[in-house]
């Protein structure tokens, strides 16, 4: 079986307040009760479900609503063996609500291809909800050990009020999934390539199961029909002998029955 494509998915912040003060905990932007970390979170499930459909095997660095420093993220990133890495964020600009739009920020030149591969999935995917391209942007400052294609996705502005109504619907946050899905289809074909080769291994394995099956059944019913044969084939020469043994038996020629014989004396007739 060929290996999966490993592609890792960051859910940006988390965590909650404890009892405990040294816990830390980030929820991001807080917009009223709406908070990014869920919101991030909800994204990362639904992105991994497309890939999953695709056989690609995804690693999330957080599942639940934990805080994970940056450098964790990216160790656990790294111990995957991923080949490209996606970080899920919402934007927000205090002061000017206004301000709208989607980014796709990168860190590395390396990264630049596959950053524009994700920007022009999302744009295309979010076109209709008429949310602005503000295109790719350079930033040195994340993932700084970064050595996979990485980019962090920022699809709307949380503090934007319009935005933030389309991040609380289903349909919207399908489309951002689903934008950046294809753009990683686009950055790699290997994605769509290990997928085939899935696929045709699956059928390949499911097939020689069918055929072992159906080798098996047909053992079974020869075997039964030899042991039916056996049986039939001993009552046959057990009805053969018997039935030789009973004609012999008729066939033996009968004693005649003994007759006693009666003897008359005869009488003298001299004289003396």
């Amino acid at each position: 079986m060929p290996s999966p494509y490993v592609i890792a998915i960051d859910a940006g912040h988390g965590g909650s307040p404890t009892s405990d003060p040294t816990q830390l905990w980030d929820p991001g932007v807080v917009v009223g009760a709406v908070m990014e970390k869920e919101i991030t979170l909800d994204l990362a499930f639904r992105l991994r479900t497309l890939l999953r459909r695709e056989r690609v095997k995804v690693v999330l660095t957080r599942s639940t609503d934990e805080y994970v420093e940056i450098s964790e993220r990216w160790n656990r990133v790294h111990a995957s063996g991923a080949r490209m890495f996606v970080s899920l964020h919402v934007n927000a600009y205090d002061g000017d609500p206004s301000i709208n739009g989607a980014a796709v920020l990168y860190p590395k030149p390396d990264s630049l291809p596959f950053a524009q591969a994700i920007d022009a999935g999302l744009a295309q995917a979010l076109n209709r909800f008429q949310i602005q391209d503000d295109g790719v942007v350079t930033k040195p400052e994340l993932w700084v050990h970064s050595d996979i294609p990485t980019a962090t996705v920022e699809p709307a502005y949380l503090t934007n009020p319009r935005e933030r109504s389309l991040l609380l619907q289903n349909d919207f946050r399908d489309a951002i999934v689903m934008g950046i899905f294809q753009g990683m289809l686009a950055a790699d074909p290997q994605i769509e390539q290990t997928r085939i080769q899935i696929a045709h291994a699956e059928a390949a394995a499911a097939a020689q199961r069918q055929a072992e099956a159906a080798s098996a059944a047909d053992a079974a019913r020869t075997a039964t029909a030899t042991r039916w044969g056996l049986i039939i084939g001993g009552i046959m020469v057990l009805w053969v002998v018997m039935r030789t043994a009973i004609r012999r038996a008729v066939r033996t020629p009968q004693p005649p029955p003994y007759r006693r014989r009666t003897y008359r004396r005869r009488r003298s007739n001299g004289k003396l």
